[in-house]
């Protein structure tokens, strides 16, 4: 069976997809990081995430992006722009930069 998933469609289940991995969310001072867990926060785990709300970037880690990009059939640049439109949402400002650290390996 096939099945015809408009992009509009695809941004929602992505949101929703986001919304379930239940990341732990920490606001300091106008910024704000996204960690896997509260116990990966709580042992300086890598911040899978990072806003910056005076420049309004947007690290999304290779790591979250690739998952994004293998699981939905996305290219990279395409998951990075869904991601950072979850983001955005989540933190209540328009992210203008969003990049990575894909290919930095």
């Amino acid at each position: 069976m096939k099945f015809i998933i408009t992009e509009s469609q695809l941004g929602s289940i992505i949101f929703n997809y986001l919304n379930n991995l239940n990341l732990y969310k920490v606001e300091d001072r106008g910024d704000y990081y996204f960690w896997s867990s509260k116990e990966s926060w709580e042992n300086s785990g890598d911040v899978l995430i990072s806003v910056y709300h005076k420049s309004y970037d947007c690290f999304i880690s290779s790591d979250l992006v690739s998952e994004i990009s293998t699981f939905f059939s996305l290219d990279m640049n395409a998951a990075l722009l869904l991601i950072s439109g979850w983001v955005s949402s989540q933190v209540g400002f328009d992210v203008g930069y969003p990049y990575s650290d894909y290919g930095a390996d």
